[in-house]
């Protein structure tokens, strides 16, 4: 018996174990409804520890950013953990986080933005108070304001400093275009030196509204209780007008042609990223999970995929993943090789891109395996409810908590067809960008071509 059939093996003896009836582990289940404010809640019930969680997610990122506004939904997060109108300065804010023993943090990415607090059981109520309140009526005081924007171009300084950061900016700018902004929730450094607290106010004015929102308490609690202390706390949150009903978000169009980007490092490696744009939620629900079974297929050690490049001794390290999001998600590959094994790299990279329509690329079995271990991650992640909690707010955000909850499910329905018809919608003979980033002593040596580096099928710009 060989590894793969062997794994693929186990992992269904596990599954089989974890749920004798169906057949199929499943995601711990929840309660979902919706106050009269139009504000969702979902209640995860979990008593093993007598903790708990409660997380509020926002539709609100990068993806609505313009470029003056491009970061500032990262630095209203920060001011979140600040001052608000019963907790009127840090300080107060921080000694009620001490005092009900609550661990904290938030999140921006694209789409969603999320504030959460885990903290002992018995502090619930009072906890659902704390984040109504903070959620509703923050100050946004200048002198806390400016401190903060100085803690998030902290952040900016931090991420600068990576070597590789001004090869992503670059990767990313040519993939987004003029929508760049959109697809980064970090943002840039102009627009968090010009935010203010009227632009701090227009976010939440359009954004942070209940009908616009989620509300999820986990862990050691009672759906009943939730049921009566939500609307105790949270009904005081007006609704306000759909954000996205007169300006729906802007979708990043077509690449219309393959781009050839450069850049120098100090590194010895020779670093590649091709990256296209894929599927979007909304567009082809379809072809998401499609992507995350084809791309689990091709990135297991026994694939030829993986076996051709990493193996072979062609790449050092190697990956291909798609980003699930409503308004485009983006297929990438990262590839580290050597100078001097470039070349060599690109051409036997675009070989095994060419033979992704091929039914005989991949076998039953190995379709099976890559389904079973996105299960399994999957499910191993809802094992913890702090970070089933963040998923749950990302699905419902970029997806909806229906897409979700048939996940697994659609999982075990793709196909060959499927694949095929993935790969020559969204890879095949699409345009991407390539990146190439070498040490200025490898430019001189060996200059890349965008011709020898590119699609053979595709001609590439430099």
């Amino acid at each position: 018996m060989n590894r793969l059939t062997f794994l693929s093996g186990l992992l269904a003896i596990l599954l089989l174990f974890l749920d004798p009836t169906s057949g199929y582990a499943q995601l711990p289940p929840w309660t979902r409804f919706t106050l009269d404010n139009g504000l969702e809640v979902l209640v995860v019930e979990n008593h093993l520890t007598p903790i708990a969680t409660i997380e509020i997610a926002v539709k609100n990122g990068s993806f609505t950013e313009p470029p003056e506004y491009n970061g500032l939904s990262h630095l209203y997060e920060h001011m979140f953990f600040t001052s608000n109108t019963r907790d009127t300065t840090e300080d107060d804010f921080l000694n009620r986080v001490e005092d009900l023993g609550i661990v904290y943090n938030g999140e921006t990415h694209e789409e969603q933005v999320e504030y959460y607090f885990t903290l002992p059981k018995d502090n619930l109520e009072p906890g659902l108070d704390f984040m109504a309140t903070a959620i509703t009526s923050p100050l946004f005081k200048l002198d806390e304001l400016h401190k903060q924007k100085e803690v998030v171009l902290g952040e900016f300084d931090r991420d600068e400093a990576s070597p590789f950061f001004k090869f992503i900016r670059k990767e990313d700018s040519a993939l987004w275009g003029n929508w760049m902004s959109r697809k980064e929730p970090l943002g840039e450094r102009p627009a968090i030196h010009a935010a203010t607290r009227e632009k701090m106010l227009f976010i939440k004015g359009k954004y942070y509204l209940p009908n616009n929102s989620l509300l999820i308490v986990s862990g050691d609690v009672k759906t009943d209780d939730v049921r009566k202390l939500a609307p105790k706390y949270f009904l005081r949150w007006e609704r306000g007008p759909d954000p996205f009903a007169i300006n729906p978000p802007q979708r990043v169009p077509p690449l219309e042609q393959s781009l050839f980007i450069l850049d120098t490092i100090d590194d010895p490696r020779a670093f590649v990223k091709v990256y296209w744009h894929g599927p979007s939620i909304g567009l082809d629900d379809k072809g998401t999970y499609v992507a995350d079974v084809f791309s689990s297929i091709i990135t297991q050690p026994e694939h030829q995929f993986s076996k051709s490049l990493e193996e072979s001794g062609l790449a050092q390290s190697l990956s291909f993943w798609y980003y699930t999001q409503r308004y485009v998600g983006d297929i990438k590959t990262d590839i580290a090789t050597t100078p001097e094994h470039l070349d060599q790299t690109m051409k036997v990279f675009w070989q095994q891109v060419a033979q992704f329509d091929d039914t005989n690329y991949f076998s039953d079995e190995e379709l099976e395996t890559a389904k079973n271990v996105l299960r399994s991650q999957t499910l191993l992640r809802s094992e913890k409810l702090s970070t089933f909690s963040h998923d749950l707010a990302f699905w419902w955000a970029a997806a909806g908590l229906d897409y979700y909850q048939h996940y697994l499910d659609d999982l075990s329905k793709v196909t060959k067809k499927d694949i095929v018809d993935y790969v020559h919608r969204y890879i095949q003979t699409k345009p991407y960008v390539l990146g190439v980033a070498m040490s200025k002593g490898a430019f001189q040596a060996m200059p890349p071509n965008a011709e020898k580096l590119g699609n053979p099928r595709l001609q590439t710009r430099p």
